[in-house]
């Protein structure tokens, strides 16, 4: 971001140099972070794959909402396109109106922010706009100034609205605000603006995620527009006020309704067709005029076309022939294309010695067949061939073009208005012979009405001037001349070098001594992915195959290279889930290598789960060390002991440099600042990148003097799993970053230099064995907080939460009286599965599929682990045990409480029915067990709601090795919240310090925070007021507090007495 003082003289200037100056050094991903260092990141989007440039290096594209326009003045249509992850792609058309060549020039469209200085001065600040979740962007001259102004929907049912204070050569986005008109929709809002009632004003048509399509039409005038929510029609919100919202369809239970308009038909007013969560398309006909419109639903299934999920339509003549192509965005990157064969065109073709570029498409079917019929030696000579070519079937007997339009001009059969059989008009061949057969994938058609009284030879007499458009008499059959074919489901040439693999971490060094930097990427299924670079100054990518790189028994595969046995060559080395090391021995040479498998276990080294090695001589011995990230966010350090020849990895350290990233470390070596020393960026979960930089003096201990400088440097991310790699692939003598991500991209971010440069410095910890145990003093890398052994400290990190309401009913969910939610990966996916509880005494589990969108789950079971403990069950995932891995624990009814040990992982949890420990304990009446360590004895302890709004605390102690509880008191704090009390344990201010959250019945929630360094009493408990006063809580509240969108703190769901989830989203941070 780069403030520019407000001159209205140099204005303009400014704000050209500004976009200027932000194309070259701004980080498309993120928003600069105020660091003593920051580097230029510059996107790199192409990349050369066997030969050919591929879009190689780019981020998902699920949920495709586009948007064509002409954004820089030259008459071609450029392509801006809204992603699930709440950004804006632009595609640039260096192509022409007939032609396009859509590239993409960033990922991260930015606009201008006004704020002021300190001194009350007015900058201007370029930012990426970023909605939070599934952006929905249209483009429309609200005003009436000639440029137009951007609109962008968004998962939480806003519409952020950005003037353009530029003009059509050069367009100036503003931020104006997130909500326009002050409407605000239940989510997923995908606006749409064009003049529908024809008063050269544009009204809006916005759907919905659940299900509606809302039409609001413009109560005010071109130049200031006027959206008004339903209204008493006594006391209107605004004078001016004059149309009430209009709700055109309610494709529910289906959902997200995604609309877009055409004019299908040609006939001068817009028509709708709205995209579906089943896949499938609704076509709402409008059989009134441009001026008075009347929608009729003509299809559920439109051109039969069923993208199989989610379809997000958007219509845009390609080629200038007047007849729309059809885009169709997905719940995945892919975009499907249908290409528009304008009918009469396609089929003439066929006939070699017509020149079609002499015939023009827009105009109607008798003309067009008049004056190919000249070309081809008029009548009577021509109908043979134009027969041929449209399918005339031999014998009929043709004396004039008209007869050729029974073949040619065939209604839609996916439309309620054409009949099984179909009948011609009044136009009939001369010999009556059968129709063509009609093609699942073709709309055929007409339009206009004859020019001359001979075009119109053979109509019947009833039909003539009165069946035109402007007459109030419906038409009886939808006919046009649109043909649809499947052209491509990539219509953006997205290329992943993983496939369709999920789960990407990157590695590259030059393995072939060629000079040039190759690539090898691991991925979910544990295939290895190499890549030789064939390439000169940028890289060409060939694929290499080699028997040790296809699936064996690991999975999530995680490569890295160097000489383990000093011969010269580089060996191969993966981590898996298992936590352990695979030994890929390269058994060829340092040119051509071969890696045999010949080690699975390497050095017995067991960091838990999801192993990610990194070599990297850290101690400047000459041999290499080895560094190993894991699945609870920690980076381990063996220090080779051996020598370069025969290598002997000794632990020495089990969270080097202090690293503990919110889970899934990726551990990176990069020299960030000038200094002699490697510095380490770690990946990690949320998608954010850690910067640990060192400052060690030379002699000493290489685990001292490492400090933390950024867990979100420079805000680089992924949408999660960030796993970096440093590399020059360009041979510029920059270090370039490459980034893979849980959903299989690939990020290729180049070195532009840097801004500024500034300088930056603990204690040693000698470990004996290669194997790590889950250290109990680590903070577990769930929202339940597991307070230290040491001082409690508030950490530079903490900030107040903010809980916006997102949607009163979160996911569509409805499970019957008091749902009481609870969140965690229970199938391996990396995203958040649900088990709700409710007053049936049903534990449903709803599992969250890979690729779907955010707050959708398909129910598994209702009787989850087989569950059968009575009604009010209360689910609770936390770490009772304090192994690293969350455990069940359902409250219920009759106040006892179920166990379910994890003896899986964090990643994979394995829930095993564990009664012992809760021998004896009640909890009284519909029980709601959460648990803390409340006196700081390295053990849990047990906080249990009740019915009368009390809450019990018990104490964890040891019955020999079996833990059991020991009632302390029988109303924790003296609380007393009315009906019941729902405790909950979260870190929902990120100061590393638990706080204590209790909903109630009557849906207000109060919050605890720790007073002093150890909460060890009730009297070490203050009351904390704010955080949720001024929210409108649902009665019969449970709450639970999850990282719902993975951006690093803690949102929250509350389930309701009515049976639905209410979701809020912080955004504190």
């Amino acid at each position: 971001m780069f403030p520019i003082r407000f001159s209205k003289q140099s204005m303009f200037i400014q704000f050209f140099l500004m976009m200027v100056f932000s194309v070259i050094v701004l980080n498309p991903l993120s928003a600069q972070t105020d660091l003593p260092l920051t580097y230029l990141w510059k996107p790199k989007y192409y990349a050369s794959v066997e030969g050919q440039e591929r879009l190689t290096y780019a981020r998902s594209f699920a949920r495709s909402q586009m948007k064509f326009a002409d954004l820089d003045g030259d008459d071609d249509m450029d392509l801006l396109i809204g992603k699930g992850d709440g950004r804006l792609a632009l595609f640039r058309n260096l192509g022409n109106p007939k032609e396009s060549n859509l590239r993409l020039e960033t990922e991260d469209f930015e606009v201008i922010h006004e704020e002021k200085d300190a001194n009350q001065q007015l900058m201007y600040l370029n930012k990426i706009v970023d909605v939070g979740k599934n952006a929905a962007p249209d483009l429309a001259d609200i005003d009436d100034d000639g440029d137009l102004d951007l609109f962008v929907g968004s998962s939480d049912g806003q519409i952020f609205f950005f003037e353009n204070r530029g003009n059509k050569l050069l367009p100036k986005f503003f931020r104006v605000t997130p909500i326009y008109m002050n409407l605000n929709f239940v989510g997923n809002s995908v606006p749409r603006f064009a003049d529908l009632n024809g008063d050269l004003a544009k009204d809006l048509i916005v759907g919905l995620k659940d299900g509606r399509v809302m039409i609001y039409f413009n109560s005010g005038v071109s130049t200031n527009a006027l959206f008004c929510k339903e209204y008493d029609p006594l006391n209107p919100p605004d004078p001016r006020c004059k149309f009430q919202p209009l709700m055109l369809t309610n494709i529910s239970p289906l959902g997200d309704a995604s609309p877009t308009l055409v004019d299908w038909d040609r006939d001068k007013d817009m028509d709708i067709v709205i995209g579906k969560s089943n896949g499938k398309l609704d076509f709402f006909w409008n059989k009134g005029n441009p001026i008075v419109p009347d929608w009729h639903l003509e299809s559920d299934h439109f051109q039969f076309i069923d993208s199989g999920g989610l379809s997000i339509p958007t219509f845009h003549d390609m080629n200038g022939d007047g007849y729309s192509e059809l885009f169709i965005g997905t719940s995945t990157s892919g975009i499907i294309y249908y290409e528009n064969r304008e009918l009469i065109f396609d089929r003439l073709k066929a006939i070699k010695a017509l020149d079609l570029s002499l015939l023009n498409s827009t105009d109607s079917p008798e003309r067009i067949l008049r004056e190919a019929c000249d070309q081809l030696r008029g009548l009577p000579e021509c109908l043979i061939p134009m027969g041929n070519a449209l399918g005339v079937p031999p014998g009929a007997k043709l004396t004039e073009t008209n007869q050729l339009i029974p073949y040619l001009l065939r209604p839609d059969s996916s439309l309620n208005s054409t009949p099984l059989a179909q009948t011609e008009t009044e136009q009939k061949p001369a010999t009556p012979v059968e129709a063509p057969v009609m093609q699942a994938n073709t709309n055929t058609a007409e339009e206009a009405p004859p020019e001359t009284a001979e075009e119109g030879e053979g109509e019947a007499t009833g039909s003539s001037d009165e069946e035109t458009v402007e007459k109030s008499e419906e038409p009886e059959q939808l006919v046009t001349r649109n043909q649809l074919w499947m052209n491509t489901r990539n219509f953006l040439g997205l290329h992943r070098l993983t496939a369709t693999e999920r789960h990407v971490v990157p590695f590259s060094i030059d393995w072939n001594k060629d000079g040039k930097n190759d690539l090898i990427l691991g991925s979910a299924s544990g295939r290895l992915y190499a890549f030789e670079n064939r390439g000169e100054k940028e890289p060409d990518w060939w694929p290499l195959e080699q028997k040790v790189f296809a699936p064996n028994q690991r999975r999530y595969s995680a490569p890295t290279l160097g000489d383990l046995d000093g011969d010269g060559d580089l060996d191969l080395i993966s981590g898996n889930r298992q936590g352990r090391l695979e030994l890929m021995e390269n058994r060829g040479t340092s040119e051509k290598p071969e890696w045999i498998l010949s080690d699975v276990n390497l050095a017995q080294i067991d960091v838990g789960s999801y192993s990610v090695p990194r070599l990297h001589d850290v101690d400047g011995d000459g041999d290499m060390d080895l560094f190993v990230g894991n699945s609870r966010g920690l980076v381990i350090f063996y220090e080779n002991q051996g020598s370069k020849e025969r290598t002997r990895f000794v632990i020495r350290s089990t969270r080097f440099a202090g690293v503990k990233t919110p889970g899934h470390a990726v551990p990176a070596f990069f020299k960030w600042n000038e200094d002699e020393q490697m510095d380490l960026v770690a990946g990690s979960r949320d998608g954010f990148l850690g910067l640990h930089t060192s400052h060690s003096a030379k002699g000493t201990s290489v685990l001292k003097g490492w400090k933390s400088q950024s867990q979100k440097w420079q805000d680089l991310r992924v949408p999660a799993f960030s796993s970096p790699y440093f590399t020059d692939l360009n041979g510029d003598k920059n270090i370039d970053l490459l980034m893979g991500d849980e959903e299989g991209h690939l990020v290729l971010l180049e070195n532009n230099g840097v801004l500024k440069t500034e300088e930056i410095p603990e204690t040693e910890k000698i470990l004996t064995q290669n194997i790590i145990d889950e250290e109990p003093d680590a903070e577990e890398e769930s929202a339940t907080v597991i307070v230290d052994t040491g001082p409690l400290e508030r950490e530079d990190s903490a900030f107040d939460p903010v809980f916006e309401l997102v949607t009163t009913n979160y996911g569509g969910l409805d499970v019957g009286k008091r749902a009481v939610p609870a969140f965690l990966d229970l199938d391996g996916d990396s995203d958040l599965d649900l088990v709700i509880g409710n007053h049936a005494g049903e534990l449903r589990l709803y599992l969250h599929e890979p690729g779907a969108e955010d707050g959708e789950w398909l129910m598994e079971t209702k009787s989850y682990l087989g569950y059968q403990g009575g009604r009010n069950a209360s689910p609770a995932f936390t770490d009772l045990d304090g192994d690293g891995d969350r455990d069940l624990l359902v409250g219920t009814e009759r106040g006892k409480i179920f166990y379910w040990e994890n003896q899986g992982s964090m990643e994979l949890p394995d829930l095993i029915p564990n009664p012992t420990p809760f021998v004896g304990v009640t909890g009284g009446r519909n029980s709601v067990p959460s648990v803390l360590d409340l006196n700081q004895d390295g053990k849990m302890d047990l906080l249990v709601g009740n019915f009368l709004g009390h809450i019990r605390e018990y104490h964890q102690i040891l019955n020999g090795d079996t833990p059991h509880f020991k009632l302390e008191r029988r109303q924790f704090l003296n609380l007393d919240v009315g009906l019941g009390a729902v405790p909950r344990v979260a870190d929902i201010n990120n100061d590393s310090l638990p706080d204590l959250i209790i909903g109630s019945d009557r849906g207000r929630i109060v919050n605890f925070q720790p007073q002093q360094e150890k909460a060890v009493n009730a009297m070490n408990w203050k009351l904390k007021d704010g955080y949720f006063d001024k929210l409108e809580l649902p009665v019969g509240g449970s709450p639970v507090f999850e990282d719902m969108d993975f951006d690093g703190d803690l949102d929250m769901v509350i389930g309701t007495e009515k049976g639905t989830l209410v979701y809020f989203r912080n955004t504190g941070r």
